[in-house]
């Protein structure tokens, strides 16, 4: 059966954007299938309203891109049941670690008849994919504007290190069930996924398909112990230390005013919000060898 397949990639260009391109539209051509190429906007609304009027003419989505670019996609078709195959392309590729999928295994992909449903977070109305944050991360979302300098596999960690010498914990305050917790927040992360930043393990027991979210709260402590866990959070072995919280939830609010929150690695907007998890929200293509509960 031809099939009609909508591409998916955001302007910027790179080598591996270009090499999957080709690789893609040559093997699409072979096979006689037709397709069109979609170039993102940086207005959200502009790309939902493009998904909006045209998702229903093509049979898949190949998104070609990082976890920005699946961000937008996620915001664009929740609920749609449109399978996506994601081809990684992107500076972090957070989202794609999940699966450790290999060069073949990705175009494998395109091919596939398998699917699988996962979860989305949701901050107010925005969906997050990965990871929303109100903390640290999100200051540092917030001094870069999605900025990622010419260092891009290393620079959320130089943007760290950057931050980290003048950054003040501020008291969170969240509600979950009715009941208050409050405390010196230096970074609570709000995981869908397990990794974000680059490949930091930051969400080692969250899975794509739980139906829950995973709460990881660090709270204020000295800049040493900072620095001596930071290369933990890249094997996942942060959750060891005392200073470091591990909650499931669907729902929390965060009552704390004026705070900015990243998700995604994107501006979220500002505190107060509503964190809740969207069940079964994004439809993807996966081939038979994928990581257990990923």
């Amino acid at each position: 059966m031809n099939k009609h397949y909508l591409i998916v990639l955001n302007p910027l260009p790179n080598k591996q954007k270009k090499y999957w391109l080709n690789w893609l539209v040559t093997t699409l051509k072979q096979q006689q299938h037709s397709y069109y190429i979609f170039t993102t906007s940086a207005v959200l609304a502009d790309n939902q309203l493009f998904f909006k009027q045209h998702l229903a003419e093509y049979t898949e989505v190949v998104m070609l891109g990082g976890d920005g670019t699946l961000h937008l996609l996620a915001n664009c078709m929740a609920y749609s049941n449109k399978p996506i195959t994601v081809l990684p392309c992107g500076t972090g590729n957070d989202f794609m670690r999940n699966f450790a999928y290999s060069k073949q295994q990705l175009k494998q992909l395109v091919q596939s008849d398998r699917v699988m449903t996962i979860d989305l977070g949701k901050v107010n109305a925005r969906y997050f994919i990965n990871s929303a944050g109100v903390g640290f991360d999100a200051e540092i979302v917030e001094r870069t504007k999605g900025n990622k300098g010419w260092l891009a596999r290393f620079s959320y960690l130089y943007h760290t290190l950057a931050c980290l010498l003048f950054f003040e914990e501020s008291l969170l305050s969240l509600q979950q069930q009715g009941k208050e917790t409050h405390y010196k927040n230096f970074l609570t992360v709000f995981a869908n996924g397990k990794y974000f930043g680059g490949g930091m393990k930051i969400a080692p027991n969250a899975e794509l398909n739980s139906s829950h979210l995973m709460r990881y709260s660090v709270e204020k402590t000295h800049l040493a112990k900072k620095l001596w866990a930071l290369p933990k959070l890249y094997y996942g072995k942060h959750i060891s230390l005392t200073e470091v919280k591990e909650h499931a939830f669907t729902q929390l609010e965060v009552l704390t005013p004026n705070l900015p929150v990243q998700a995604d690695g994107e501006s979220a907007g500002y505190t107060p919000v509503v964190i809740e998890v969207a069940k079964s929200a994004l439809t993807i293509k996966i081939i038979e060898h994928h990581k257990k509960g990923a």
